[in-house]
């Protein structure tokens, strides 16, 4: 009974350490700005592409701010991918200087 015990503490231990290697992918948020867009279709347009692309995860863009807010897994995609994305929508991924101080 003992060793019936242990195996099974043992088998729960590995399906556990398998399951949580999926969790080790960081999910990532980026600004990222985007030039052009003049209408909610525009940003419908960047909103629709972006969360067609595999490893985003939420995707929220501003006519306002001019910006598309990423959450994406960082295994599946780049935030280069993210940009050339929104670039083949129309519209210009701005690169955005770091602050010179």
């Amino acid at each position: 009974m003992k060793t019936k015990s242990i195996i099974l503490t043992i088998a729960v231990t590995v399906v556990i350490a398998f399951s949580s290697i999926g969790a080790l992918a960081v999910t990532k948020k980026s600004t990222i700005r985007v030039e052009g867009m003049k209408c909610k279709m525009c940003t419908g347009s960047v909103e629709k592409a972006l969360k067609a692309t595999p490893g985003v995860e939420k995707v929220e863009v501003s006519l306002e701010r001019k910006e598309a807010v990423i959450e994406y897994n960082d295994e599946q995609v780049t935030e280069a991918k993210l940009r050339e994305v929104i670039n083949a929508t129309g519209f210009k991924a701005v690169e955005q200087k770091p602050d010179s101080q």
